[in-house]
């Protein structure tokens, strides 16, 4: 038997949630903004720390076609609108910031330049780079600290934080026989 494709369900943001809460723009189009760079952003910066199961799960119970008393419960909801939108949104803005800055074409890699502005240099984007993510790790550091307060034990039955990956601060961690090894 075949393991659940979760990548089939809808992703966790949506293009114009990325927009909305993320750029400081709000009239910014989205055409460089797709599905699949919401799914990079989720599996590259979410999914190891939440656990393969636990994600997949949130998109298959977020998906617009979950059949009816198989969508998000009323704490999965609380998760997905004040902590996993807030931090996904900052993580799709910094995956994309390089093809907002730059595009590909016949020619080669050329700077995005307009009549009405001028871009950045390298500098002024390795900022803007470092505070988006900044911000983005932030945000989900909070998220995880709540997901494992004692007061949501049990809350999250999905959720298996001791067999994450990855510690709450991102660092590569080991349990062994109840003891963390770094």
């Amino acid at each position: 038997m075949a393991a659940t494709d979760y990548r089939q369900y809808d992703n966790l943001v949506t293009v114009g949630d990325v927009i909305a809460n993320a750029f400081t723009h709000s009239s910014h189009g989205g055409e460089i903004l797709d599905n699949n760079i919401i799914l990079i952003a989720e599996i590259t910066h979410l999914k190891q720390h939440l656990g393969d199961y636990f994600w997949g799960e949130l998109r298959k119970k977020n998906d617009s076609n979950a059949a009816e008393g198989e969508g998000l419960g009323t704490y999965e909801t609380i998760l997905l609108e004040n902590y996993i939108k807030p931090c996904l949104v900052y993580f799709v803005k910094y995956e994309v910031l390089n093809d907002l800055q730059y595009n590909t074409t016949g020619s080669g890699v050329v700077t995005n330049d307009d009549e009405w502005s001028d871009p950045v240099d390298s500098s002024e984007m390795s900022i803007l780079k470092n505070d988006t993510y900044r911000k983005a790790e932030i945000l989900r550091k909070d998220m995880m600290e709540w997901l494992d307060d004692s007061e949501n034990n049990g809350v999250f039955p999905e959720y298996e934080s001791n067999l994450n990956d990855r510690h709450l601060n991102g660092d590569n961690v080991v349990k062994l026989g109840g003891i963390l090894a770094y």
